[in-house]
Protein backbone atom coordinates (compact mmCIF):
# COMPACT_ATOMS: atom_id res chain seq x y z
CA UNK A 1 0.00 0.00 0.00
CA UNK A 2 2.59 2.29 0.85
CA UNK A 3 4.30 1.67 -2.60
CA UNK A 4 1.25 2.63 -4.04
CA UNK A 5 0.90 6.08 -2.37
CA UNK A 6 4.70 6.82 -3.88
CA UNK A 7 4.10 5.67 -7.39
CA UNK A 8 0.64 7.90 -7.52
CA UNK A 9 2.68 10.90 -6.29
CA UNK A 10 5.26 10.17 -8.57
CA UNK A 11 2.90 10.23 -11.71
CA UNK A 12 0.85 13.23 -10.68
CA UNK A 13 4.19 15.04 -10.39
CA UNK A 14 5.28 14.37 -13.67
CA UNK A 15 1.60 15.29 -15.02
CA UNK A 16 1.82 18.69 -13.48
CA UNK A 17 5.58 19.68 -14.60
CA UNK A 18 4.13 18.50 -18.56
CA UNK A 19 1.04 21.17 -18.11
CA UNK A 20 2.80 23.55 -16.09
CA UNK A 21 5.21 23.90 -18.91
CA UNK A 22 3.02 23.67 -21.70
CA UNK A 23 0.74 26.77 -20.37
CA UNK A 24 4.04 29.02 -19.82
CA UNK A 25 4.60 28.03 -23.38
CA UNK A 26 1.58 28.84 -24.40
CA UNK A 27 1.19 32.34 -22.52
CA UNK A 28 4.37 33.23 -23.58
CA UNK A 29 3.18 32.83 -27.07
CA UNK A 30 0.19 34.93 -27.12
CA UNK A 31 2.02 37.87 -25.48
CA UNK A 32 4.89 37.63 -28.28
CA UNK A 33 2.15 37.74 -30.69
CA UNK A 34 0.52 40.87 -28.48
CA UNK A 35 3.92 42.65 -28.50
CA UNK A 36 4.26 42.25 -32.43
CA UNK A 37 0.45 43.32 -32.98
CA UNK A 38 1.34 46.61 -30.90
CA UNK A 39 4.28 46.94 -32.97
CA UNK A 40 2.08 46.79 -36.55
CA UNK A 41 1.89 50.32 -37.72
CA UNK A 42 -0.46 51.02 -40.24
CA UNK A 43 0.70 54.52 -41.24
CA UNK A 44 3.82 52.94 -42.94
CA UNK A 45 2.21 51.76 -45.40
CA UNK A 46 1.46 53.83 -49.04
CA UNK A 47 -1.48 54.08 -51.55
CA UNK A 48 -0.10 52.01 -54.42
CA UNK A 49 -1.91 53.87 -56.89
CA UNK A 50 -3.65 57.12 -55.93
CA UNK A 51 -4.73 57.46 -59.85
CA UNK A 52 -8.86 58.95 -59.93
CA UNK A 53 -10.81 56.65 -61.74
CA UNK A 54 -12.99 58.52 -64.45
CA UNK A 55 -16.78 57.90 -64.54
CA UNK A 56 -18.77 57.78 -67.79
CA UNK A 57 -22.38 58.07 -68.42
CA UNK A 58 -23.87 55.95 -70.23
CA UNK A 59 -26.58 55.67 -72.96
CA UNK A 60 -29.26 54.08 -71.21
CA UNK A 61 -32.72 55.52 -70.13
CA UNK A 62 -35.42 54.03 -68.32
CA UNK A 63 -38.32 51.29 -70.07
CA UNK A 64 -36.67 52.89 -73.57
CA UNK A 65 -37.87 51.07 -76.40
CA UNK A 66 -35.20 48.53 -76.66
CA UNK A 67 -32.12 48.63 -79.15
CA UNK A 68 -32.25 46.72 -82.21
CA UNK A 69 -29.52 44.22 -83.05
CA UNK A 70 -31.54 42.44 -86.31
CA UNK A 71 -34.78 43.61 -87.51
CA UNK A 72 -36.39 41.71 -90.25
CA UNK A 73 -39.91 43.35 -91.46
CA UNK A 74 -42.09 43.69 -93.83
CA UNK A 75 -43.84 46.60 -95.15
CA UNK A 76 -46.86 46.61 -97.23
CA UNK A 77 -48.74 50.10 -98.43
CA UNK A 78 -52.38 49.23 -99.92
CA UNK A 79 -54.11 50.56 -103.17
CA UNK A 80 -53.73 53.79 -104.04
CA UNK A 81 -53.45 56.29 -106.75
CA UNK A 82 -50.95 57.50 -108.91
CA UNK A 83 -51.02 60.98 -110.79
CA UNK A 84 -48.62 62.36 -112.56
CA UNK A 85 -48.59 66.11 -114.08
CA UNK A 86 -46.46 68.76 -115.35
CA UNK A 87 -43.98 71.00 -113.53
CA UNK A 88 -45.04 75.39 -113.54
CA UNK A 89 -42.19 75.14 -115.96
CA UNK A 90 -43.39 73.48 -118.87
CA UNK A 91 -45.64 75.07 -121.49
CA UNK A 92 -47.51 72.10 -121.80
CA UNK A 93 -50.36 71.34 -119.54
CA UNK A 94 -50.89 67.34 -118.58
CA UNK A 95 -51.85 65.37 -116.09
CA UNK A 96 -52.10 61.15 -116.68
CA UNK A 97 -53.36 58.69 -114.13
CA UNK A 98 -52.20 55.21 -112.74
CA UNK A 99 -53.42 52.92 -110.04
CA UNK A 100 -51.18 51.04 -108.08
CA UNK A 101 -52.61 47.71 -106.54
CA UNK A 102 -49.60 47.06 -104.61
CA UNK A 103 -46.31 48.82 -102.78
CA UNK A 104 -44.69 46.36 -100.62
CA UNK A 105 -41.49 45.11 -99.66
CA UNK A 106 -38.63 43.08 -97.35
CA UNK A 107 -36.58 45.30 -94.67
CA UNK A 108 -33.31 44.34 -92.90
CA UNK A 109 -31.96 46.50 -90.43
CA UNK A 110 -28.71 45.76 -88.39
CA UNK A 111 -26.61 47.15 -85.53
CA UNK A 112 -23.48 45.10 -84.65
CA UNK A 113 -21.19 45.90 -81.79
CA UNK A 114 -17.86 46.35 -82.75
CA UNK A 115 -16.92 47.80 -79.04
CA UNK A 116 -18.77 48.34 -75.96
CA UNK A 117 -16.46 49.88 -72.73
CA UNK A 118 -17.48 52.61 -70.25
CA UNK A 119 -15.51 55.59 -72.16
CA UNK A 120 -16.91 54.33 -76.15
CA UNK A 121 -19.33 52.34 -77.82
CA UNK A 122 -18.61 51.50 -81.35
CA UNK A 123 -21.56 49.61 -83.26
CA UNK A 124 -21.45 48.55 -87.62
CA UNK A 125 -24.89 49.44 -88.84
CA UNK A 126 -26.19 47.60 -92.42
CA UNK A 127 -29.67 48.22 -94.15
CA UNK A 128 -31.63 46.99 -97.07
CA UNK A 129 -34.97 47.79 -98.55
CA UNK A 130 -36.99 47.30 -101.21
CA UNK A 131 -39.98 49.12 -102.47
CA UNK A 132 -42.25 46.98 -105.24
CA UNK A 133 -45.01 48.41 -107.60
CA UNK A 134 -47.42 46.00 -109.03
CA UNK A 135 -50.27 48.45 -110.96
CA UNK A 136 -53.51 47.74 -111.98
CA UNK A 137 -53.76 50.05 -115.12
CA UNK A 138 -50.92 51.70 -116.26
CA UNK A 139 -50.94 55.12 -118.68
CA UNK A 140 -47.87 54.51 -120.83
CA UNK A 141 -47.33 58.13 -121.44
CA UNK A 142 -45.83 57.67 -117.41
CA UNK A 143 -43.01 56.33 -117.91
CA UNK A 144 -41.68 56.55 -114.19
CA UNK A 145 -44.86 54.16 -113.30
CA UNK A 146 -43.44 52.16 -116.43
CA UNK A 147 -40.29 51.59 -114.83
CA UNK A 148 -41.73 50.90 -111.06
CA UNK A 149 -43.93 48.35 -112.36
CA UNK A 150 -40.87 46.57 -113.76
CA UNK A 151 -37.91 47.17 -111.86
CA UNK A 152 -37.77 47.07 -107.77
CA UNK A 153 -36.46 50.20 -106.13
CA UNK A 154 -33.67 49.35 -103.74
CA UNK A 155 -31.45 50.92 -101.02
CA UNK A 156 -28.64 49.00 -99.35
CA UNK A 157 -26.61 51.47 -96.54
CA UNK A 158 -23.61 50.87 -94.90
CA UNK A 159 -22.51 52.61 -91.36
CA UNK A 160 -21.07 53.62 -87.64
CA UNK A 161 -22.24 54.30 -85.11
CA UNK A 162 -20.59 55.90 -82.07
CA UNK A 163 -21.45 56.83 -78.52
CA UNK A 164 -18.55 58.72 -76.88
CA UNK A 165 -19.25 59.92 -73.40
CA UNK A 166 -17.01 62.41 -72.07
CA UNK A 167 -17.82 62.78 -68.39
CA UNK A 168 -20.92 61.74 -65.90
CA UNK A 169 -23.09 64.30 -67.76
CA UNK A 170 -21.96 64.96 -71.51
CA UNK A 171 -21.88 62.95 -73.98
CA UNK A 172 -21.49 63.15 -78.24
CA UNK A 173 -22.81 61.05 -80.57
CA UNK A 174 -21.82 60.61 -84.38
CA UNK A 175 -23.13 58.82 -87.45
CA UNK A 176 -21.96 58.39 -90.76
CA UNK A 177 -23.42 56.09 -93.47
CA UNK A 178 -23.27 55.57 -97.38
CA UNK A 179 -26.14 54.21 -99.63
CA UNK A 180 -26.35 52.43 -103.13
CA UNK A 181 -29.88 53.67 -104.12
CA UNK A 182 -31.72 52.91 -107.32
CA UNK A 183 -34.10 49.98 -109.60
CA UNK A 184 -30.61 48.35 -109.75
CA UNK A 185 -30.74 43.89 -110.02
CA UNK A 186 -27.82 42.73 -110.33
CA UNK A 187 -28.11 41.65 -113.80
CA UNK A 188 -29.67 43.51 -116.35
CA UNK A 189 -29.49 46.98 -114.39
CA UNK A 190 -25.85 47.77 -112.97
CA UNK A 191 -25.62 49.35 -109.83
CA UNK A 192 -23.83 52.69 -110.09
CA UNK A 193 -21.45 52.91 -106.81
CA UNK A 194 -20.41 56.19 -108.24
CA UNK A 195 -24.06 57.80 -107.37
CA UNK A 196 -23.69 56.82 -103.33
CA UNK A 197 -24.91 58.91 -101.45
CA UNK A 198 -23.68 59.95 -98.05
CA UNK A 199 -24.95 61.11 -94.65
CA UNK A 200 -23.82 62.02 -91.35
CA UNK A 201 -25.41 63.47 -88.16
CA UNK A 202 -23.08 64.90 -85.07
CA UNK A 203 -24.56 65.89 -81.86
CA UNK A 204 -24.01 66.77 -78.26
CA UNK A 205 -25.98 66.19 -75.48
CA UNK A 206 -26.52 65.68 -71.53
CA UNK A 207 -27.35 62.98 -69.37
CA UNK A 208 -29.77 64.46 -66.57
CA UNK A 209 -30.75 61.54 -64.90
CA UNK A 210 -31.20 57.41 -65.65
CA UNK A 211 -34.73 58.71 -66.78
CA UNK A 212 -33.89 61.77 -68.88
CA UNK A 213 -30.90 63.01 -71.76
CA UNK A 214 -31.00 65.74 -74.54
CA UNK A 215 -29.01 66.35 -77.29
CA UNK A 216 -28.81 68.70 -80.09
CA UNK A 217 -26.83 68.27 -83.20
CA UNK A 218 -26.37 69.08 -86.93
CA UNK A 219 -27.14 66.36 -90.03
CA UNK A 220 -26.13 65.68 -93.73
CA UNK A 221 -29.64 63.54 -94.97
CA UNK A 222 -31.66 62.66 -97.76
CA UNK A 223 -34.59 61.96 -95.59
CA UNK A 224 -36.26 65.23 -97.30
CA UNK A 225 -35.48 63.21 -101.08
CA UNK A 226 -32.85 66.00 -101.91
CA UNK A 227 -29.42 66.62 -100.07
CA UNK A 228 -30.54 68.65 -96.96
CA UNK A 229 -28.57 70.19 -93.91
CA UNK A 230 -30.44 70.02 -90.77
CA UNK A 231 -30.44 71.00 -87.17
CA UNK A 232 -31.61 67.84 -85.31
CA UNK A 233 -33.02 67.54 -81.67
CA UNK A 234 -33.02 64.38 -79.92
CA UNK A 235 -35.13 64.18 -75.85
CA UNK A 236 -35.51 61.07 -74.29
CA UNK A 237 -37.80 61.30 -71.58
CA UNK A 238 -39.44 58.86 -69.13
CA UNK A 239 -41.93 60.53 -66.82
CA UNK A 240 -43.23 57.61 -64.96
CA UNK A 241 -43.33 53.37 -65.31
CA UNK A 242 -45.77 53.60 -67.73
CA UNK A 243 -45.11 57.06 -70.25
CA UNK A 244 -42.27 58.33 -71.92
CA UNK A 245 -41.39 60.28 -75.05
CA UNK A 246 -38.47 59.15 -77.61
CA UNK A 247 -37.55 61.69 -80.20
CA UNK A 248 -35.17 62.14 -82.76
CA UNK A 249 -36.39 65.19 -84.97
CA UNK A 250 -37.24 65.97 -87.50
CA UNK A 251 -36.96 62.31 -88.50
CA UNK A 252 -39.00 60.98 -86.11
CA UNK A 253 -40.96 60.69 -82.87
CA UNK A 254 -43.12 59.23 -80.48
CA UNK A 255 -45.06 58.79 -76.79
CA UNK A 256 -44.51 55.81 -75.54
CA UNK A 257 -46.80 53.69 -72.95
CA UNK A 258 -45.33 50.46 -71.44
CA UNK A 259 -47.89 48.03 -70.52
CA UNK A 260 -45.13 46.34 -68.72
CA UNK A 261 -41.27 45.78 -69.18
CA UNK A 262 -41.36 43.81 -72.40
CA UNK A 263 -44.80 45.44 -74.11
CA UNK A 264 -44.76 48.52 -75.11
CA UNK A 265 -47.08 51.08 -77.64
CA UNK A 266 -45.87 53.86 -79.42
CA UNK A 267 -47.56 56.73 -80.89
CA UNK A 268 -45.66 59.02 -83.49
CA UNK A 269 -44.58 59.43 -86.84
CA UNK A 270 -41.57 58.55 -88.95
CA UNK A 271 -39.68 60.78 -92.34
CA UNK A 272 -38.60 58.36 -94.52
CA UNK A 273 -36.80 59.58 -97.73
CA UNK A 274 -33.89 58.86 -99.79
CA UNK A 275 -32.68 60.01 -103.78
CA UNK A 276 -32.95 57.38 -106.00
CA UNK A 277 -30.84 56.53 -109.39
CA UNK A 278 -33.27 55.80 -112.18
CA UNK A 279 -31.81 53.46 -114.95
CA UNK A 280 -32.95 51.84 -118.05
CA UNK A 281 -32.68 48.08 -118.20
CA UNK A 282 -29.98 46.53 -120.66
CA UNK A 283 -32.36 45.02 -123.58
CA UNK A 284 -35.28 46.11 -122.45
CA UNK A 285 -37.40 49.53 -123.04
CA UNK A 286 -36.07 53.08 -122.47
CA UNK A 287 -37.87 54.44 -119.93
CA UNK A 288 -35.88 57.60 -119.92
CA UNK A 289 -33.89 59.42 -121.76
CA UNK A 290 -30.84 58.79 -120.16
CA UNK A 291 -29.21 56.76 -117.03
CA UNK A 292 -29.09 59.92 -114.47
CA UNK A 293 -32.32 60.73 -113.63
CA UNK A 294 -33.18 60.88 -109.75
CA UNK A 295 -35.95 60.38 -107.80
CA UNK A 296 -36.39 62.00 -105.15
CA UNK A 297 -38.90 59.86 -102.50
CA UNK A 298 -39.87 61.08 -98.98
CA UNK A 299 -42.77 60.31 -96.78
CA UNK A 300 -44.22 61.50 -93.67
CA UNK A 301 -45.54 58.19 -91.57
CA UNK A 302 -47.91 58.71 -88.33
CA UNK A 303 -48.43 55.52 -86.94
CA UNK A 304 -49.41 53.20 -83.60
CA UNK A 305 -46.78 50.63 -83.03
CA UNK A 306 -46.92 47.36 -80.92
CA UNK A 307 -43.63 45.78 -79.39
CA UNK A 308 -44.62 42.57 -78.22
CA UNK A 309 -41.78 40.14 -76.28
CA UNK A 310 -41.98 36.52 -77.64
CA UNK A 311 -39.04 36.06 -75.88
CA UNK A 312 -36.09 37.58 -73.88
CA UNK A 313 -34.47 38.26 -76.79
CA UNK A 314 -36.93 38.53 -79.78
CA UNK A 315 -39.81 40.92 -79.76
CA UNK A 316 -43.22 40.78 -81.91
CA UNK A 317 -42.98 44.81 -84.02
CA UNK A 318 -46.43 45.59 -85.64
CA UNK A 319 -47.20 48.84 -87.36
CA UNK A 320 -50.02 50.29 -88.68
CA UNK A 321 -50.54 53.79 -90.28
CA UNK A 322 -50.41 56.02 -93.11
CA UNK A 323 -48.30 57.15 -95.98
CA UNK A 324 -48.39 60.71 -96.80
CA UNK A 325 -46.05 61.46 -99.51
CA UNK A 326 -44.04 64.72 -99.04
CA UNK A 327 -42.22 64.18 -102.47
CA UNK A 328 -42.38 61.61 -105.64
CA UNK A 329 -40.54 63.71 -107.88
CA UNK A 330 -38.22 62.94 -111.13
CA UNK A 331 -35.61 65.17 -112.13
CA UNK A 332 -32.98 64.96 -114.90
CA UNK A 333 -29.96 64.72 -112.03
CA UNK A 334 -29.60 64.57 -108.15
CA UNK A 335 -29.03 68.79 -108.78
CA UNK A 336 -31.52 69.58 -111.36
CA UNK A 337 -35.37 70.77 -110.88
CA UNK A 338 -38.22 68.52 -111.08
CA UNK A 339 -39.25 67.20 -114.88
CA UNK A 340 -42.65 65.88 -113.60
CA UNK A 341 -44.53 65.30 -110.05
CA UNK A 342 -46.55 62.48 -108.74
CA UNK A 343 -49.23 62.63 -106.42
CA UNK A 344 -49.60 59.11 -105.20
CA UNK A 345 -52.22 60.02 -101.82
CA UNK A 346 -52.56 58.83 -98.34
CA UNK A 347 -53.06 54.78 -98.41
CA UNK A 348 -53.01 53.13 -95.15
CA UNK A 349 -49.67 50.97 -94.81
CA UNK A 350 -49.09 47.87 -92.34
CA UNK A 351 -45.69 46.31 -91.13
CA UNK A 352 -45.04 43.16 -89.08
CA UNK A 353 -41.92 42.37 -88.16
CA UNK A 354 -39.54 40.47 -85.87
CA UNK A 355 -36.65 42.29 -84.19
CA UNK A 356 -33.37 41.18 -82.09
CA UNK A 357 -32.81 43.09 -79.32
CA UNK A 358 -29.93 43.70 -76.71
CA UNK A 359 -30.55 43.17 -73.36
Amino acid sequence: MHKKSHLFAFTFLLYFCFFNNSFVAKAQDSTDVEDEFEEFDMDSFEEADDTVIKKFCNNKINNLNPTTLVGLSYDIVAPHDFQTSNTDDDLVEYEYNSKVKLNHGIRLNTNFPLVSKSNIILNATFSYWESRYQFDDINFRQRLASSLNEHTLRTASLGLLIFKPLDEKHFLIFQGASSLNGNYNFDNIKPDFSKMKYSAALLYGWKFSDNQNLAIGFSRTYGGGRLLHLPILMWNKTFNPKWGVELLLPARGSLRYNFTAKSTLNFGYELEGQSYLMQNADNGTDFFATNEYELSKSEIRPRIELNQAITSFIRLNLQVGVRAAYRFDLAEDAKADAITTNNIGVPVYFRIGFNFVSP
